[in-house]
Formats: C-alpha cells, sequence, structure tokens
C-alpha cells in the first residue's frame, strides 16, 4: 500500500494585472442645450410651434353646428398650399412647413362628461387650434439685399374666430401670402413685399388657382399689410 501524502494550502503568489498603462483619460462630453431657432416670419407672440403631426393625430377637427358638415382642417389648408407651391416651382428645393397656433381650444369625450377636470386622462381630452399660422420656405430662390440673404417665402393664416361655426356650412376665410420680405402671427396681421390673398372658399380646391397661381404678379407688387378687421 503506497504512502499517501497530504499536501496542505500552499500560498501563491497573487498576480496582478497593471492596465493603467493601457488606461487613457476620460473625457466628459456635456450634451449642449439646444438653441432654439426662430423664425423671423412670425411674430410669435403667445404663439406654440407644433409639428404636422401633432395637428393630424392629436387635435379633432370642428364642424358647422346646424348641418354638422367638417371645416377645411388646418393639415389640409398647410398640405394645399405646399403641394401648389411643389407643383409651381418644379425642381426647387422647397422646406417642410414651419407651423405656429394659438388660442388652444379644449374638450372632452362622451364618456368623460362626468368626471371632475382634474381627473381627466389624457385620452379623455380633445383640443384644436383656433388659429394657426405656417411658412414655406424656398431656399434656392432668392434675393441678396444690401447683403442680407432674402428667401423667397409662402405662407397662410386663418383663424377659426372669423367663421360662423353655428350655422350651416359656409365659405371660411383664409390668408396666403408669397414674397422674399413677409411678417405673420395667427391674429390675421400680414405684411409682405409681394403677393396677399384673402380667400373665402368651401373647399381646398380653389386654392391653388387662386393663391399660388398669381404668384405671376409678384415681381409688380408693393408691400401690402392688412390687420384682422380688413
Amino acid at each position: 500500500m503506497r504512502n499517501l501524502q497530504i499536501i496542505g494550502n500552499v500560498p501563491q503568489a497573487r498576480k496582478e494585472n497593471n492596465f493603467g498603462e493601457y488606461a487613457e483619460e476620460a473625457v466628459i462630453i456635456e450634451e449642449q442645450p439646444k438653441v432654439k431657432k426662430e423664425n423671423p416670419h412670425f411674430l410669435e407672440a403667445n404663439t406654440l410651434e407644433v409639428t404636422m403631426q401633432h395637428l393630424k393625430e392629436d387635435c379633432i377637427t370642428p364642424v358647422f353646428a346646424k348641418d354638422n358638415e367638417l371645416t377645411i382642417p388646418h393639415p389640409a389648408f398647410i398640405d394645399t398650399v405646399y403641394d401648389a407651391a411643389n407643383t409651381f416651382f418644379s425642381g426647387e428645393s422647397i422646406d417642410k412647413p414651419d407651423i405656429r397656433v394659438s388660442h388652444i381650444i379644449k374638450g372632452r369625450i362622451p364618456e368623460a362628461i362626468h368626471k371632475p377636470a382634474n381627473q381627466l386622462l389624457e385620452s379623455d381630452k380633445t383640443i384644436y387650434y383656433e388659429r394657426c399660422a405656417f411658412i414655406i420656405q424656398i431656399p434656392t430662390i432668392y434675393e441678396t439685399v444690401n447683403g442680407n440673404k432674402l428667401t423667397l417665402t409662402i405662407g397662410g393664416v386663418r383663424a377659426y374666430n372669423h367663421t360662423n361655426l353655428y350655422s350651416k356650412k359656409g365659405a371660411e376665410r383664409f390668408k396666403v401670402f408669397i414674397g422674399f420680405t413677409c411678417k405673420v402671427c395667427t391674429n390675421l396681421c400680414v405684411s409682405t413685399d409681394g403677393f396677399l390673398s384673402c380667400l373665402e372658399v368651401t373647399n381646398t380646391k380653389r386654392f391653388i388657382s387662386s393663391s399660388i397661381g398669381n404668384v405671376s404678379e409678384l415681381p409688380t407688387c408693393k408691400t401690402s399689410t392688412l390687420n384682422a378687421n380688413t
């Protein structure tokens, strides 16, 4: 029988890896706050910048009370002018619309009629905006005045308070403009060195022929200013 030799725990040298020679000092990258890009064509005041997606997905469309006929939604107004611009200025670079709204109108769905206001869920609420203005810039068409680059701008503005929503469906009021120096706010004040049209229409088909189709008048137009009382 062989002798059994028991070997105790033999301490072993601890091997340490020195990774310090490979390490580099960490560089802390701080996220810079986004600087809001102001659009000089808007008189912003109490307006809110929104996206087309928000208008289409989160907002309801008002109707005429006596016959429940739809009004022309803000997105339809904007899309029609944008499509007309793309048709008329085919081949040019056309920016997406910048949109600002004001005077939010709040409501609630029928299932939430009896809920206290502080218990309403987001899904219980409805909203739409009484006033909406937008700007579409065409950066490939511009003029330089005293060293300043002025881009051709198309825009529009409308306000539901200028339409009698308590009657049957009738004409709705819109303003469409085009020029190199434009200012607009949601109370329907517009200033432009180009063309300005005040339209009363019952559908979007007239926008193309009545507004953008008149862009040929641009070179001979003088500065025009309209206010909410016109």
